[in-house]
């Protein structure tokens, strides 16, 4: 990167909030300001609390171990133990999950507006697209950080801005304060956005470590970046749960999944909805990018040394999504949610008991 420290901070930080912001993260907020209605404050309050502090955990576990998530789970469970959970872990939330998921919203959010070709032919020119990227890796922080990002926060400042001030019919809300609390407190839980901080971050120290001409304090810089990464995600959680809130009245009995292209549809009308399908879009597409990225580094440094340009890594790891996109969301969450209930609650135990030993260990030390 040839920004200055300043700068890159702010880039990078950019960069890791559209890796967070992945598909699921449209959906929760929206789901959580629909139900809150005029309990919109504490439901923001509890959703940051699990979708954007409980996460920062990850990225203070992985600046704690420099980026090595190999001996952070070597440290508790030994090497191979390790290893195994490791595979096991990025496996599921990848080829298997995160990344299939993500094809499948951003193809049904485009199928909303245009006319679109079968899924298995989306998902095929989708991937050639994720490959051009990944082989420009070397630039992946500046395209995220000043192409992607800036059209992904355009995109839903143009939603929640149109939504702020245009009046809608308030609903009375059928929640206490506390129920919202903790009914945001469960969802934020429910993104499991730790697992992606905690393997994002120790990639992003990877990539600012093999830079030449970036800061000399790449963990400083790094920590920065994620404090900037982090604040835009809770401002933009808020601004959803707000909208979702607001306009809760356009949106009873709206599925889940839908709830953005119908509330887009609803304040920008049927000429400028399709700016939510262009923000679902770009949200999975810049998700996507870091998690081959994520998964092909564990498989070209970990799994299969030899292949040194990754392309077999990366031929397995698109191979796995695009035939695990053709099963849609159903087929997808079947395989993952199961092992990922057991997984993300023991990735969390395991920070909170290794992150304080791993500081004492280095203070005794030095």
């Amino acid at each position: 990167m040839k920004t200055g420290k300043s700068a890159s901070a702010l880039v990078i930080g950019l960069a890791l909030f559209s890796m967070f912001f992945g598909s699921g993260n449209l959906i929760f907020p929206l789901f959580v300001g629909s139900l809150a209605q005029g309990q919109s404050l504490f439901a923001m309050t509890g959703f940051i609390a699990t979708a954007v502090l409980l996460p920062f955990l990850g990225v203070i576990a992985m600046l704690v171990f420099q980026g090595n998530y190999r001996q952070f789970f070597a440290r508790l469970l030994g090497e191979r133990l390790g290893f195994i959970l490791t595979a096991i872990l990025l496996t599921v939330w990848i080829p298997l999950g995160s990344g299939p998921r993500c094809i499948v919203l951003a193809y049904g959010s485009l199928a909303s507006y245009l006319s679109m070709p079968p899924l298995w032919v989306f998902s095929g020119i989708y991937s050639a697209f994720l490959i051009l990227m990944v082989f420009k890796k070397n630039r992946l922080l500046d395209v995220l950080g000043y192409v992607l990002t800036p059209t992904l926060l355009a995109c839903l400042f143009v939603i929640i801005m149109q939504g702020v001030f245009q009046v809608s019919a308030p609903l009375p809300s059928e929640m206490s304060d506390g129920q919202s609390f903790f009914h945001a407190l469960s969802e934020g839980y429910n993104t499991m956005d730790l697992i992606a901080a905690f393997f994002f971050s120790a990639s992003v120290i990877k990539m600012i470590k093999n830079s030449s001409d970036t800061s000399s304090k790449p963990l400083l810089l790094v920590f920065q970046a994620c404090v900037v990464g982090m604040a835009l995600l809770g401002i933009v959680y808020a601004g959803m749960i707000f909208l979702a809130a607001k306009h809760a009245v356009l949106v009873v009995g709206v599925p889940k999944d839908q709830l953005l292209s119908h509330l887009a549809l609803e304040l920008l009308g049927p000429q400028l909805g399709i700016v939510s399908a262009i923000a679902v879009a770009v949200a999975c597409f810049t998700t996507s990018i870091a998690l081959l990225i994520v998964y092909v580094d564990f498989l070209r440094y970990y799994v299969f040394p030899k292949d040194t340009r990754g392309r077999a890594s990366i031929f397995l790891t698109l191979v796995g999504s695009f035939v695990m996109s053709i099963f849609g969301l159903g087929g997808i969450t079947a395989v993952t949610a199961p092992v990922l209930k057991v997984l993300y609650p023991l990735l969390l135990i395991m920070i909170v008991v290794n992150v304080p030993l791993a500081i004492r260990r280095q203070k005794i030390a030095a």
